[in-house]
């Protein structure tokens, strides 16, 4: 059972300093982070506790005995007073060559508690000596490697045969030895479970900010991060401190106009807690594996201005996912609309590092400081249900009805998201009378704004979202979803959007696509393979699965790899083989492509009058036939015998060869 933290103080000042010796030690215990280091060391750091002489030591990774003697007799030779001694490990590696301590270690490999005290050599009679009038506290048991029934031994011969008191500290659910029960009861006279106490650490950790004024600002949302700790269910301490530390450097660098939006403050602590808590730690069990990049949506990827973190599903049966349990955890069930954008949330979170500039750019363009006024009126109209027309806004209701309708007829739709949610707002619209056309009128208009002006206007980045996946959670675009998405008259619009969209995309495939890879060959050599191929560091991978060069104009093609360096011409055919071993049906289309390259590259050699270079060439023909062509005849070979009616004609066909 958890006790008063004051209780616990008082009761180890009375132990700490009575003049009887209690020929026992004290125990704090406590889950790990809940405080117990803050606490002990608070009490060793308060020149009005005691008057012994403070002595701290983790023995977190000490080994052996040996280790231990030496870090204790550095620490209790010291003749200053008032000085924490840290650092398990430190001492033992500085001074273990000073002093002699005999082989084997004083108490090595002794398993009974009374041998364990019978074994104390002079140089432990010494330590204990040294630490007379000593409060020691010796921390991180449960990280200790030596056996716990020496190590209580040790602790046992300074309480009974010197003036040393003693605190250990230690997560006992963590602490497996099983020697551990039996040896506490003869060493330990008191044990405190110590629950964590964010109220005082908090506090604490907010007087140890020095930047200017951040303190007193952190201090007047004590409350919403003790609130926001609380739903955490953490209870970790240590990750409390990491979070003020973090939100201090960020707090610093706001603009002070923006310190005094109470809204803005308010609303960045608590989505700076979720994301730095649940995403950058990733404390739980239950959401393992959350990362900060997890914060952008499955549509949003590669977009700039995203300022919406959720996680929307249809399925109200279905298993919440980890980051629908965070946002349920602390009542964000609509998920979080961001006061600055959610890349630069990541950018934060990932490297600690606070570009101000972007920081207060952002701030400034927040709801909480341009207010719902910088919305797109498409934006604004979704939450009909939440006007309030006796403030007489009825005009700029229907002002941003005009403003809808405006930039539809200017084409100023051209992301599939939002459009999408003018069509869902303006068939609402049409239900309910508040605008001239019926909905079939709204969806011929529609469909004949995806052919005059959505699709001529469109890009293969557009396009993106919804070869990637989009098409198959249209449910909502910028936290907000669909209204009447499962209306006849929307799936219409929408069906008709997505046919509309894969024609343009293989006509661009057949057309673009290929001239666009030419010049990544030229310009960028990871984002050519990159998109051709799995590598490292790839910016975007788009042709994976796509026999793109198939596409290409071989002479054009052999014009730009010849432009590349002699080195990295070598490497074009060689970064190939990995395309077709994960996806050998793309030679189906490219084998013949290869072929071509080849009788175009004979064709160079015959023109050629450097017979090094011609060396050069014969080489990268050679190199196709082992890494691709080989291969590509080997998958024609195999679909004969499985009965393909593949013409054998192939067979007799002699391989090119510069030879």
């Amino acid at each position: 059972m958890s006790v008063d933290r004051a209780e616990v103080k008082k009761f180890i000042k009375n132990w700490a300093n009575t003049k009887s010796k209690p020929h026992f030690a004290v125990l704090i215990e406590g889950r790990w982070g809940c405080g117990k280091t803050h606490f002990v060391t608070s009490l060793l750091e308060d020149d009005t506790f005691t008057d012994r002489k403070p002595i701290y030591l983790s023995v977190f990774g000490i080994a052996d005995i040996r280790s231990l003697e030496t870090s204790l007799f550095y620490a209790s030779a010291s003749t200053v007073t008032k000085t924490l001694h840290k650092g398990a490990g430190l001492a033992g590696s500085i001074f273990s060559g000073a002093l002699t301590l005999g082989s084997g270690g004083i108490l090595g490999g002794t398993a009974n508690l009374n041998k364990v005290v019978d074994a104390a050599t002079s140089q432990l009679e010494k330590s204990a000596k040294n630490m007379d009038r000593a409060l020691l506290v010796l921390d991180d048991l449960e990280r200790c490697q030596i056996p716990m029934s020496e190590l209580l031994g040790v602790v046992n011969r300074f309480v009974e045969h010197g003036d040393a008191r003693v605190i250990l500290c230690a997560n006992t659910d963590d602490l497996h030895d099983g020697n551990f029960t039996a040896f506490k009861e003869k060493v330990v006279g008191n044990s405190f479970l110590l629950e964590s106490d964010p109220d005082s650490a908090l506090a604490s950790f907010v007087a140890e900010i020095e930047q200017s004024g951040v303190g007193e600002l952190l201090l007047r949302y004590q409350s919403d991060i003790l609130k926001l700790y609380e739903m955490s269910g953490f209870h970790n301490l240590r990750a409390l401190r990491q979070f003020v530390w973090q939100l201090a450097s960020i707090l610093e660098r706001i603009n002070e106009e923006y310190r005094q939006n109470d809204k803005l403050i308010q609303n960045l602590i608590t989505q700076f807690f979720i994301f730095f808590i649940e995403f950058k730690l990733d404390l739980s069990d239950e959401t393992a594996n959350l990362t900060p990049s997890d914060l952008l949506g499955r549509n949003d990827i590669g977009k700039d201005e995203v300022r919406y973190v959720y996680e929307f599903s249809l399925d109200k049966d279905k298993e919440p996912t980890p980051k629908k349990r965070v946002f349920i955890k602390y009542e964000q069930h609509n998920g979080i609309r961001t006061v600055i954008t959610v890349q630069q949330w990541i950018s934060i979170l990932s490297s600690g590092v606070v570009d101000a500039d972007r920081l207060n750019a952002e701030l400034a363009q927040s709801d909480e400081v341009a207010g719902v006024a910088s919305w797109p009126s498409w934006r604004r109209l979704w939450h009909l249900h939440s006007w309030d027309f006796s403030d007489n806004s009825e005009h700029e209701f229907w002002s941003d009805v005009e403003d809808m309708q405006s930039n539809l007829r200017d084409g100023n739709y051209v992301e599939v998201g939002e459009f999408l949610h003018v069509v869902s707002i303006s068939l609402m619209l049409a239900s309910h009378q508040l605008i001239a056309q019926s909905a079939p009128d709204i969806v011929a208009q529609m469909k004949a704004y995806i052919d005059g002006q959505f699709i001529p206007n469109l890009t293969d980045e557009r396009c993106r979202s919804v070869r990637d996946g989009f098409s198959r959670h249209l449910e909502a675009y910028d936290g907000l979803g669909f209204i009447g998405r499962e209306d006849a008259e929307f799936k219409e619009v929408l069906h008709y959007l997505l046919q509309k969209m894969a024609a343009w995309h293989q006509a661009w495939l057949a057309k673009d696509a290929g001239k666009q890879l030419i010049e990544y060959l030229a310009d960028d050599w990871i984002r050519f393979f990159g998109n051709l191929t799995v590598i490292n560091h790839a910016s975007e991978q788009r042709y994976l699965a796509i026999p793109i060069l198939a596409t290409i104009d071989v002479p054009t093609f052999v014009d730009t790899w010849f432009s590349l360096s002699r080195n990295d011409e070598r490497l074009v055919v060689g970064s190939m083989k990995d395309r077709y071993e994960y996806r050998p049906e793309l030679l189906d289309s490219e084998g013949p492509w290869w072929r071509q390259v080849q009788v175009e590259l004979m064709h160079r050699i015959s023109i050629s009058k450097s017979k090094p270079r011609n060396v050069q060439v014969g080489d990268l023909i050679d190199h196709i036939n082992s890494s691709i062509i080989e291969r590509w005849e080997l998958r024609q070979f195999e679909e004969f015998l499985n009965g393909n009616s593949a013409d054998l004609s192939w067979m007799t066909r002699k391989r090119v060869s510069h030879k």
